[in-house]
This record gives structure tokens, sequence and C-alpha cells, in this order.
């Protein structure tokens, strides 16, 4: 078991390593990206800096500094996921095209293996963005590491669920058009506004088919006051999402049709 821990990591420091050198090879693309998915993000930072300025600094006991926090756990824990995880995304596509027998015969964790083949270069911006705006809110180091801690959190909830929605196509084959609302229209915009200015329906959504709950607003409520009762619910969210999503990537793999196509690993 401990062997088995201990070759995951050593894997992991690995694909980490040359997914960044594979980001420096192509050093311009990655820097432009980086550099527009922040200047991006930060358009609506200013949106709310103005909304904020109208309203006298409050609004319905918000204030900018929460934005902050929303925006910094949001857009860091999402960036994790997809620049570190990206190949969770090409999933659809490997099981259409039968690309998963690549994987299937390699001597390494599949589930790792896979969502680590791919990553996501403007996401590192989200990610840097993400961090800064965190370092800004918090009032001293130990909020910010604990901050830290929650984001770490947050971007395996978010890698489960988009391994869930891209899971799907084993079933209903081509979802990209369906995992791309998930994905942009309702993770990421769910995820990005005060959790006060949803109505009933949605607030369920939040805790259920797509827990940002768990990922942006509980988190936050931890950093400023912390609750044992609260930590424990983000705590079993995590391991809860995990499992699930682990559990039904290997029960996929039984319905997996191989394809016929001969080809090595990117």
């Amino acid at each position: 078991m401990l062997m088995a821990v201990k070759n995951n990591i050593k894997f992991i420091l690995l694909s980490l390593k040359y997914n960044l050198k594979a980001c420096m090879e192509y050093k311009k693309s990655f820097i432009v990206q980086t550099i527009f998915m922040i200047i991006n993000n930060g358009f609506f930072l200013i949106f709310w800096n103005v909304v904020f300025g109208i309203n006298g600094g409050n609004i319905n006991d918000l204030k900018m500094n929460d934005i902050l926090y929303i925006w910094g756990v949001a857009s860091a824990s999402w960036g994790i996921a997809n620049f570190f995880f990206g190949g969770v995304r090409e999933l659809n596509r490997y099981i259409l095209e039968g690309s998963l027998d690549t994987y299937l015969l390699q001597p390494k964790n599949m589930l790792l293996n896979v969502a680590m083949s791919k990553n996501d270069f403007g996401a590192f911006g989200d990610c840097l963005y993400g961090i800064t705006l965190s370092i800004i809110a918090s009032e001293n180091i130990f909020q910010f590491l604990c901050l830290l801690f929650y984001i770490i959190l947050a971007s395996i909830i978010t890698i489960s669920c988009l391994l869930i929605v891209r899971l799907s196509a084993i079933v209903f084959g081509d979802i990209e058009q369906i995992a791309h609302i998930y994905e942009n229209n309702l993770f990421i915009t769910l995820s990005i506004y005060p959790f006060q200015i949803f109505g009933g329906f949605v607030k369920f959504l939040m805790f259920t088919i797509i827990p940002v709950a768990y990922v942006v607003y509980f988190p936050i409520q931890l950093v400023k006051a912390f609750d044992i009762k609260i930590f424990m619910v983000v705590i079993f969210a995590t391991i809860f999402f995990a499992t699930l999503a682990i559990s039904i990537f290997y029960k996929a793999l039984e319905k997996y049709e191989s394809g016929n196509n001969i080809a090595m690993k990117e």
C-alpha cells in the first residue's frame, strides 16, 4: 500500500515536471494565454469595485474583500484542476476515439495517467490570479495558509465533478456541448457570484449536482470564522465526491469499447 502511494506521488511529480517542460516549449503561447486570462478575470474585479464604490462599499453585508475571497478560491481551484489535471476534460474525446487503449496498456495508475496527460495553458492564469487575490484578501500568513488548504480541497471537488461529467460520454456518446454548459455556464458562473443572490432551487443545485457551495462558500466562511461542523462538512464532501468520481471511473471502464487505432501516448 505504502509502495503504491509512493509510486503515485513519484509519478505525479514527474508528470508535473514534464508538463511544465511542455509549456516552456511553447513559451510565448503560454505567457500570452496566462496574461490574457488574468486580464479577462481582472475586468470582473473592476466591475465589482465600481459596484461597491457606488453602494458605499457595502451590499447586503457583503464587502469587496468577500469578492476577493470568492474569486481567489474559485479561480485558484479551477486553475489547479485544469492546468495540472487537464486530461480530465479530454476524456470525452478519448472515449469516443477509443484512445483510452493507450492508457490501459501502461503500468501506471490509469486515472492519474489520464488526468495528467494534458494541461490547459490558460488555466495557469486562473491559478496565478486566484492565489494573488487570496494573498491580498488574507489578513495574515496563517489565514492565507488556511485558504491554500481549502483551495486544494476545492480543486479535488472540481476535478471530481469534471471527471463525472466527462465519463457520461460512455453512456450518452458525445457530450461535449453538455459538458461545456456544465463547466462554463453553470459551475464557473455559480462559483464566482455571492451565495446570497441565488434562490432556493439554485442553492439546492449548489449543494448537490453543482457543488460549488463546498468549493467556495463554506471554505470562505471557515477562513473568516472557523467552525468545526462546517469544516467536517467540507472534508466529508471532498472525500465523497472524490470517491464517487474514482468509483464511476473504474466502473465506466467496464463499459468502455476499445478502439482499433494504433497510437502512442502524446
